[in-house]
C-alpha cells in the first residue's frame, strides 16, 4: 500500500507538470504555424515530444525530492490578535468551568453549549492548524514533533481546522494514533476542539467515523454547534462537501451566536465567508475571529498561482464579508506530500483583550 501511494503521488504531480510543458509547447507550435504559415517537420515533432517527456520526469524527480522535505518540517507562525470586549457580565473572576462540567446549559435549537458560570475575560492563547491528511505516506515522526510542541507552548485552546484523515479511523488506532492525540488534547489547559472538512465526508462515506476517533481522544468534535469555554466560545460549521454530499441545510449563524460577550472563534474547514445563503439577512454580532484551512496555498506551483484566481482568501490574514479571516495553508497534504512555493504550517495565536 505504501509503494502504490508513492507511485500515486508522484503520477499526480507528473501530470500537473507533464500538463503545463504541454500546454507551452502547443501555445508555441500554435504562434509557429500563424507566423510560418506551415507544419513543423514531424522528425522535430517528435523529438520535442520526447525532450518534453524527459523533462516532465526530470522536473517531477526534483520536485518530489525537494518539496517532500519542505512539507515534512512545518513552521510554526505566531500572531497577535486583538479583540475588543465589551464588559463583562461574569460574577465570579475566580471561577473556573471545566466542559465535562454538570454546570453546563444547553440550546438544544441552536447548537450552543455554555456554561452556567464563566471566568473573567482574560488574554489567552490558541493553537492553530488544519489539513493534516493522516495516510501511509506521512511520517508518525512528524505528529510526534507537533504533539511535543504543543505539549511545551500548553496553549489555553488547540483547535482542528478540518481534513483529519484519508485513511479509516480503524487504521489510526491500530498505528497507535488514538493515544497520540488523547495526549495532543492533553496539552491544552482549556480543551481541544475540532471541526471536520470536506475528507472526513469522504471517509465517512467509506465507514469511517473519524468524529468519534476525535471524541474518544477528549477532542471536541463541533458540527454546526457552539461550545462556550472560561476563554472564549467557539463555533465550528458543517463543511459546505456534506451540505452538498447529504443534501442537508446548514444552520444559519443567528442559532450559532454564543448570546454573551466572551471572544467568538469561528472554525469553517472552507473559506468561503458569509456568503451562504443560510446565512443572508444575517445582522447580529460578528465572531471575532474565523480560521479556516482547505486551500493549502495551492500546495505546489502551478497550483500556487491558480488558487489565488479560485479564492476571495487563499492564505493568510484578510476579510471576508466584513469577517477579520485566517487561512492556513495546512500542517501537511493531500495526495503528493509535496510542497513548491507553499509551507506547512501550525499557527500559534496570542488573543489580546483591549
Amino acid at each position: 500500500m505504501f509503494w502504490a501511494c508513492v507511485g500515486q503521488a508522484f503520477l499526480s504531480v507528473w501530470l500537473c507538470e507533464a500538463l503545463l510543458l504541454y500546454i507551452c509547447w502547443w501555445i508555441f507550435r500554435l504562434c509557429r504555424r500563424v507566423a510560418v504559415r506551415r507544419p513543423m517537420p514531424k522528425r522535430i515533432t517528435v523529438i520535442a515530444a520526447r525532450v518534453l517527456l524527459a523533462v516532465s520526469f526530470a522536473v517531477t524527480g526534483v520536485m518530489c525530492a525537494v518539496g517532500y522535505f519542505h512539507n515534512e518540517h512545518y513552521i510554526l507562525r505566531e500572531s497577535t490578535v486583538e479583540l475588543h470586549v465589551e464588559g463583562s457580565h461574569v460574577p465570579s473572576p475566580d471561577s473556573s468551568v471545566a466542559l465535562d462540567s454538570a454546570q453546563v446549559s444547553r440550546d438544544s435549537t441552536a447548537g450552543v453549549v455554555r456554561p452556567d458560570s464563566f471566568a473573567a475575560p482574560r488574554n489567552f492563547t490558541a493553537l492553530f492548524f488544519s489539513d493534516l491528511h493522516l495516510d501511509p505516506l506521512i511520517r508518525r515522526e512528524k505528529v510526534e514533533r507537533m504533539l511535543h510542541e504543543a505539549d511545551s507552548l500548553k496553549p489555553d485552546l488547540i483547535l482542528f481546522g478540518g481534513d483529519f484523515a484519508d485513511i479509516h479511523d480503524s487504521v489510526l488506532t491500530n498505528q497507535g494514533y488514538d493515544t497520540l492525540f488523547a495526549k495532543f488534547a492533553a496539552a491544552a489547559k482549556v480543551g481541544a476542539f475540532a471541526i471536520g472538512g470536506n475528507h472526513e465526508v469522504y471517509t465517512e462515506g467509506a465507514g469511517a467515523d473519524i468524529a468519534g476517533f476525535l471524541r474518544r481522544g477528549s477532542w471536541v468534535y463541533l458540527e454546526d454547534s457552539t461550545v462556550c469555554t472560561e476563554v472564549a466560545c467557539i463555533t465550528g460549521r458543517m463543511d459546505l462537501q456534506k451540505e452538498r454530499a447529504l443534501d442537508v441545510e446548514r444552520k444559519p449563524l443567528a442559532l450559532l451566536e454564543p448570546g454573551n460577550k466572551l471572544p467568538w472563534l469561528l472554525m469553517d474547514h472552507q473559506p468561503k465567508g458569509l456568503s451562504g445563503p443560510e446565512d443572508a439577512g444575517y445582522s447580529g454580532r460578528l465572531p471575532d475571529i474565523a480560521l479556516s484551512g482547505h486551500t493549502h496555498k495551492g500546495q505546489f506551483f502551478p497550483g500556487t498561482v491558480i488558487i489565488n484566481w479560485v479564492w476571495r482568501l487563499a492564505y493568510g490574514f484578510g476579510m471576508l464579508d466584513s469577517v477579520r479571516w485566517l487561512v492556513s495553508s495546512g500542517v501537511d497534504s493531500w495526495g503528493p506530500p509535496v510542497r513548491i512555493g507553499s509551507d506547512t504550517e501550525m499557527w500559534l495565536l496570542h488573543f489580546v483583550l483591549d
